[in-house]
């Protein structure tokens, strides 16, 4: 077979200028920002704004790259890497590329809000009699090549680029500084779980299932990123869930890896195929007919897509649908998990349910009623408001039962948030149905503070 050297070319994006003005932009030194393309075949292949794109080496838009790397050879045939590459340009590729323009534009649209509100406080400085103080200076000699003829104009890809590194900067601070969700790292060995599963559906898959196994394989056991998994992947994933010929170990073990997959930062662009069919969110709306085995596994999957700030969020969407004449949601999937595992006659899933309740009341939207009260009235901050009464109900109802004192603590956290969601409704039925949170002193010194909260929100 014939062999093709393959290369990295390696580009700056910004031709020298993130590493000049990074220092002053962001407070830190930034070398370049890159870009990569592959070449082989005498072809450059790179993503571009159209998905997979390709050209003549060395002949894009940025010219010749800053370094060149040999990083090996390949013997698949042109042919079959051709028919590989188109496919991944009009799937995943293609849907990257919407988000990455979404994302752009959001950024860019930040940036001309952040410029307006300089440069008027450059004029009222300069009304006053003032003297600039050096940022200021700079911004505004940026500012006139960014204006024309009064009108902002979109920023540069360099200041695209070094606002980007500020936005993910920022994303990582807030996730450090929030409160660590409770999440199940070490349960589950995936390549163990993994390797079970393909014994159960083994001689059970048409080629295109057989093709996304081996797509599960590369995210979870290769470590590669969501990019190994085609577009078509969760239709596997329904297949494997709600095939009634297939054993429910297959269902468990498929959950049991997902549950690992949400582990990963990048989760939320496979949860993105399931924005039509919401494969995931109605066989989890099931969990009270399912086997035990199975309510297990969804609620370890449910409590781990806390680990990310993205994944989180998905499971708090409030966009409807109709599922078997019943209209519901992420959010309402999610609070019927919590509530349903809170509730059952298993430690385990006592123990997850716990976690779940635990999480979503650390969630922004639920403890900072600042941020509530920008909702649109009667939409999203009523959601919230029966969601926390909901749990409420379920956690007052699970006290009865003695909990151990982790779960005990994670509940009572839980419900110190909500008697600050819902100022009223939550503390009328403490008072109502009890038991008393104050009965629960003494147990530990965390419990204890958690109780004296609480207790405030009672007087």
């Amino acid at each position: 077979m014939d062999t093709n050297k393959v290369e990295l070319y390696i580009y700056d994006l910004s031709k020298g200028m993130a590493a000049a003005f990074s220092p002053m932009l962001i407070g830190k030194r930034i070398q370049g920002i890159w870009h990569t393309s592959i070449v082989v075949y005498n072809r450059e292949y790179f993503f571009g704004s159209k998905g997979v794109e390709s050209c003549n080496p060395g002949t894009t838009a940025l010219e010749r790259p800053l370094r060149v790397e040999v990083i090996g050879e390949t013997q698949v045939p042109y042919s079959v890497f051709i028919d590989y590459l188109n496919g991944l340009s009009e799937t995943t590729y293609a849907y990257n590329s919407l988000l990455l323009e979404e994302r752009r534009k959001t950024l860019k649209e930040k940036l001309i809000r952040k410029e307006k509100k300089r440069e008027k406080k450059r004029k009222k400085i300069l009304e006053s009699g003032g003297e600039l103080p050096p940022e200021l200076k700079e911004d505004f000699a940026m500012a006139d090549t960014d204006t024309v003829n009064g009108q902002s104009q979109l920023p540069s890809d360099e200041a695209f680029a070094l606002e980007e590194e500020e936005e993910r900067r920022e994303e990582e601070a807030k996730k450090k500084a929030r409160e660590p969700p409770i999440v199940y790292k070490d349960i589950i060995d995936v390549k163990v779980e993994f390797d079970a599963l393909v014994a159960l559906i083994d001689g059970k898959l048409n080629p295109e299932e057989q093709r996304a196994t081996e797509e599960l394989q590369q995210y979870m056991i290769g470590d590669e990123g969501s990019w190994a998994l085609s577009d078509g992947f969760l239709d596997f994933v329904g297949r494997l869930l709600n095939d009634t010929q297939l054993s429910v170990d297959v269902r468990v073990k498929t959950l049991n890896v997902l549950a690992m997959a949400a582990l990963k930062d990048d989760v939320i662009l496979v949860l993105h195929q399931d924005r039509k069919d919401h494969i995931l969110m109605n066989y989890a709306f099931e969990i009270d007919r399912l086997s035990i085995q199975e309510q297990e596994a969804i609620a370890l999957f449910m409590a781990n897509m806390f680990e990310n700030l993205s994944s989180s969020e998905w499971l708090l969407y409030i966009s409807e649908w109709t599922y078997n004449n019943q209209q519901t949601s992420n959010i309402r999937v999610t609070t019927k998990v919590a509530v349903h595992s809170l509730l059952s006659d298993s430690p385990i899933l006592q123990d997850r349910g716990a976690a779940i309740i635990h999480n979503l009341a650390c969630k922004e939207k639920f403890r900072n009623f600042r941020i509530r009260q920008r909702f649109p009235k009667g939409s999203l901050s009523k959601v919230f408001d029966d969601v926390a009464v909901e749990l409420t109900m379920a956690l007052l109802q699970y006290f009865n039962s003695k909990p151990p004192e982790e779960q005990l603590y994670r509940c009572m956290k839980a419900l110190a948030k909500f008697v600050q969601v819902s100022t009223q409704e939550v503390p009328q039925l403490i008072q109502m149905i009890g038991p008393d949170p104050r009965s629960f002193k003494g147990v530990s010194d965390r419990v204890d503070s958690l109780v004296d909260q609480i207790a405030l929100k009672l007087r």
